[in-house]
């Protein structure tokens, strides 16, 4: 049945909005068959700015169904009012089997694939209406509008298209940058500030990121790490991006230690081939399946990348034919579909699981379970992520977020301190997420979800008791809404949807039938689109060294490599996505994160 949804969503829910393609620049003697470029471009040979930076957002909705809404539907009924009634965290419901790198993860991988341009500052701004009540320190709350994307006179008429800032490929563009400049930044020594000629990336002597005092886009943050996506950084992406830089310069390690007389320049594009990979095949075969927790989840996730003989077959046997069902779809040739490739406004706005967050964090030292700090989740955020390494060794911030629970993805379970945020600009100025989230959704065009679930050919609750089973949401739904089930927004929709087989879910599904549907069709896509993780994933191109090293690892095998202290802690973990088994009291000594061990690649 999974295969039968993808396969009818290819055909039917893949749509292109681009009019006129943005130039591909020279890659500048980069041999572009055998490596990836620092904007995306030239992965499709034929059509070489496919998925670059800047190329736009595709839909997965009928383009003549993705006008954004406008005054007065647009603040119908107010995001903020949304955010009050059905949003906000109360009690904290936490997911039991699942841990917070789990939520760190899925951000990690989100800024590998998209980004939207910065608000469009030539426009007037969005005001959302406030509640009678509403406690808003500024007594009003304006969004600018999201920046869209016009190229030419073949726009006219059309629905606004937006820009994506990230390449869409899955290529590692969070931890090197989509711009050669930011790349260049990634790969400096933070000691000299100079440029690493042996492909390394720069790490600190203790094994951390460098600082780089600003965003990407120029936001001041004087002791924010350097990554290339550093925005909206807290202390789970520092972890992640880490681990990831470090994992970089020990593949480096191993393919010079394989080809002794490769340069520096080739080491570095041969090492990021195989890191992005790794990240690929770790978000496809252990996350997915981790967050949906059933039989028939594990199946579909590990079937893309193994295909249904399975990883020991494939391994063993190599490739059956060239189809993607028996042996998957990396080796498999390369298709495109309905629409050139490109992320979807759709996939991001499925993507919102803000609700993952806890909105307070417990650092203990992982030899006892001892706290060593506690802070909320704005004291762990930009460059105060940087502070907590200050006070607690890098093993015990990875321990410490393995062993804590991240929130479920429901109703009342949004972070109250996302809903409240400093603009980090010395403006005073606040934001309020969970608003932007709702009404992003409405500005981009996406529908909302009764009409969202028709254009998937999902089933359509008729009333708020067929969207839940919960009789207090009902009633809460229907008042916000109005009794209109039709203006239901999708977020909200799709934290409501009852987790059952009236719509599909099997048990212990972590996210909502509706945005399974657009997985389905996008996770397999970012692989099936992809030259490097079709006709180019082999030994030719990786390097037999490299293509072992994809094959062989896992995030279990990064963490023993970098974290080797904490292997008893995720040891009897069946994926380490879920919770770590917790340090005995009494039998640690204090740690001294000024004396923690970098282990794992060159600085």
């Amino acid at each position: 049945m999974v295969v039968g949804h993808r396969t009818l969503m290819r055909v039917r829910n893949l749509t292109d909005t681009q009019t006129v393609p943005p130039p591909a620049p020279d890659p500048a003697g980069l041999d572009v068959r055998a490596a990836r470029t620092a904007d995306g471009s030239f992965n499709d040979l034929a059509k070489p700015w496919m998925g670059m930076a800047g190329a736009r957002f595709g839909r997965n909705m009928p383009l003549d169904q993705t006008f954004g809404e406008a005054p007065p539907t647009l603040f119908e009924p107010s995001p903020r009012l949304i955010s009050n009634r059905l949003l906000a965290r109360g009690a904290f419901q936490e997911v039991p089997y699942l841990n917070v790198l789990a939520a760190a993860w899925i951000q990690f991988m989100v800024h590998d694939w998209l980004s939207h341009e910065s608000g469009d500052k030539t426009a007037a701004p969005h005001e959302i209406p406030l509640p009678p009540g509403d406690d808003w320190p500024e007594g009003r709350m304006t969004v600018l509008p999201t920046k869209p994307d016009r190229r030419s006179a073949a726009d006219r008429g059309r629905p606004e298209a937006y820009a994506n800032v990230e390449t869409s490929w899955w290529d590692g563009s969070q931890i090197y940058g989509s711009s050669l400049e930011r790349q260049r930044a990634v790969r400096t020594d933070p000691e000299t500030g100079r440029f690493l000629t042996d492909g390394t990336l720069g790490l600190t002597r203790e094994g951390l990121l460098p600082l780089a005092h600003r965003t990407a886009r120029g936001k001041p943050d004087e002791n924010l790490e350097l990554a290339g996506v550093n925005g909206n950084w807290w202390i789970g992406l520092s972890v992640l991006h880490t681990l990831f830089a470090r994992e970089h310069n020990a593949i480096v390690d191993h393919l010079r230690a394989a080809y002794p007389d490769g340069s520096g320049e080739w080491l570095f594009q041969k090492a990021r081939l195989v890191n992005a990979a790794l990240t690929a095949k770790i978000h496809t075969v252990e996350w997915t399946p981790a967050l949906m927790n059933s039989p028939e989840g594990r199946m579909v996730m590990r079937g893309n990348f193994w295909g249904l003989l399975g990883e020991q077959y494939r391994r063993a046997f190599g490739r059956v034919g060239t189809g993607e069902i028996l042996s998957g779809i990396p080796g498999s040739p390369a298709e495109h579909h309905a629409a050139p490739y490109a992320m979807t406004e759709e996939f991001a706005a499925v993507y919102r699981m803000h609700s993952l967050m806890p909105d307070a964090f417990s650092f203990r030292r992982h030899a006892d379970d001892v706290e060593l700090l506690r802070r909320d989740l704005a004291k762990v955020a930009g460059g105060q992520a940087r502070e907590v390494h200050d006070r607690v060794a890098f093993d015990d911030v990875v321990y410490s977020l393995a062993t804590a629970k991240p929130g479920a993805l429901v109703l009342h379970n949004y972070p109250n301190g996302l809903r409240r945020l400093d603009r980090l600009d010395a403006s005073g100025v606040y934001f309020d997420m969970a608003a932007i989230d709702i009404l992003r959704d409405r500005e981009r065009g996406v529908p909302r979800y009764c009409a969202f679930r028709r254009h998937i050919d999902a089933h359509v609750p008729r009333t708020f008791a067929e969207l839940t089973d919960d009789p207090v949401w009902q009633a809460q739904l229907h008042e916000v809404y109005g009794g209109d089930i039709e203006k239901v927004d999708l977020l909200i929709g799709t934290l409501a949807e009852s987790r059952s087989a009236r719509y599909g879910s099997p048990p212990g599904f972590g996210f909502s039938d509706t945005a399974f549907r657009i997985f389905i069709l996008m996770a397999s896509r970012r692989l099936k689109s992809d030259r490097f993780y079709t006709e180019d994933f082999r030994p030719e191109i990786y390097t037999p060294a490299g293509f072992a090293w994809v094959q062989d690892n896992s995030l279990r095998t990064v963490l023993e490599r970098h974290c080797p202290a904490l292997h008893s802690a995720f040891a009897d973990a069946r994926n380490v996505f879920f919770p770590w088994r917790k340090g005995e009291a009494g039998t640690g000594a204090p740690s001294n994160p000024r004396e923690a061990p970098f282990v794992g690649g060159s600085r």
